[in-house]
């Protein structure tokens, strides 16, 4: 099989940390190639008294095999800086690249900070956002999933007051059938069952709060029922996540990032991986940011990388 790529984020974060960690704890560290400085990450796991070995080449059996990148400037922990952004950068194009060549049989990413590679002159609104341009991927599909719910997002990094605008019966339409192509394809469910959240409260009262229900979301849906995809709604987002929905449901699909996402994370944050879907490759990252404030202290909870890694492995195999 061929590796699975890990671009482990901004190196001041808790990327390189959590992504060490997940090495050191994971059955199969071989199938793994890590992007990156490969002197930077042979201190850190000193550091972290990890007691790993990386090489360019493998020689040694239980190495860790690195794609050498060289760092532009010293890494403080908890400490961002923007002379590293082209590193940042280098290290998810090297990822990003190979598993668009099919040199990688996955890409696993670590968290960045935005603010820090736009400060640098890069514009970068998301890993989303970067892998879609790099891949020339029309239509992506940002999904977060753990062990009791997934849930879809039909925006994701845009302004609140930017959502309303950039919803379509055409977008719901095409997010919907890659969703549900990949819950058939990765999950190996046979025929997903998907709700759709309504966009404004109580989803819009008939039209009382809002008329995108019943203009924008109605026809979409009526139109996915007309191809025999099993899905259901304007549901009220308040409450579509109760228990006896979330069992019902294979999927949801939320106008926005902040309508799904804080409930999904309060049912199992750590347990919870970001999946990219619509990409001509896996890719799938942690659910969580930098953590700055945790960076450098050996705290850092490997969960949500350790799952990514496995679930590439179970993706790619």
């Amino acid at each position: 099989m061929k590796k699975i790529a890990l671009s482990p984020g901004d190196p001041a974060g808790i990327g390189p940390e959590i992504c060490l960690k997940s090495l050191k704890e994971i059955n199969n560290p071989k199938d793994f190639e890590l992007i990156g400085d490969i002197d930077f990450y042979r201190k850190l796991s000193k550091d972290l008294n990890l007691n790993l070995s990386f090489e360019e080449t493998l020689h040694t059996k239980n190495s860790i095999l690195v794609k050498n990148i060289k760092l532009d400037s010293e890494v403080v922990s908890g400490f961002p800086n923007v002379a590293n952004s082209k590193y940042t950068l280098d290290v998810l194009l090297a990822g990003s690249l190979g598993a668009i060549n099919k040199e990688y049989a996955a890409l696993v990413t670590g968290p960045i900070n935005k603010k820090i590679i736009n400060d640098y002159g890069f514009e970068f609104s998301g890993h989303t956002e970067f892998l879609a341009d790099i891949s020339q991927s029309k239509n992506v599909v940002m999904l977060l999933a753990n062990s009791k719910v997934k849930v879809a997002l039909l925006t994701t990094h845009i302004p609140l007051n930017k959502v309303s605008e950039s919803i379509s019966t055409k977008k719901i339409i095409e997010t919907i059938k890659i969703l549900n192509e990949n819950l058939k394809r990765l999950w190996k469910i046979k025929n997903p069952k998907i709700c759709v959240l309504g966009l404004n409260p109580h989803a819009g009262e008939g039209g009382f709060m809002g008329s995108e229900e019943i203009e924008i979301i109605e026809p979409a849906i009526n139109a996915l029922l007309s191809e025999k995809i099993c899905v259901e709604g304007p549901i009220s987002a308040d409450t579509a996540f109760i228990k006896e929905k979330t069992s019902k449901y294979d999927a949801y699909l939320a106008m926005f990032h902040d309508q799904g996402l804080p409930v999904l994370k309060s049912m199992g944050f750590g347990d919870s991986v970001n999946i990219t879907l619509g990409l001509p490759f896996t890719r799938i990252s942690v659910d969580h940011g930098t953590a700055y404030e945790l960076a450098g202290k050996n705290k850092a909870d490997p969960s949500s990388f350790k799952r990514s890694m496995e679930l590439a492995l179970e993706f790619s195999s």
